[in-house]
């Protein structure tokens, strides 16, 4: 029993350290390929008539989308489940959408 509180009490962080490294890890991922302008501030190779520069951005933002939506699915598995209280983690506010006051 006494062990069950001890764990309940521990942050999503805390509670999930392997799942939390990874959606770190991802995140400063994509902002380092966006930030390190060496890695595609070239003119060649050329990938067809576009500059290595342009073609990067072009596979880039697809692979951006993809690694926000596994960071949302990883940050959705570490938010706690609706408490019976009913209060901020009650199923009123679980079911609230964005932006909607509940009372």
């Amino acid at each position: 029993m006494a062990q069950e509180s001890s764990i309940k009490s521990r942050g999503p962080i805390a509670a999930h350290p392997v799942t939390s490294a990874v959606i770190a890890i991802l995140t400063v991922a994509v902002i380092f390929f966006a930030v390190y302008v060496p890695l595609y501030a070239r003119a060649t190779p050329k990938v067809g008539d576009f500059p290595f520069f342009y073609f990067y951005l072009l596979a880039y933002m697809p692979v951006v989308a993809i690694v926000c939506w596994i960071i949302i699915t990883l940050q959705k598995r570490l938010r706690p489940l609706a408490g019976p209280s009913g209060g901020q983690d009650g199923p009123a506010a679980a079911s609230a959408g964005f932006g909607e006051v509940t009372k």
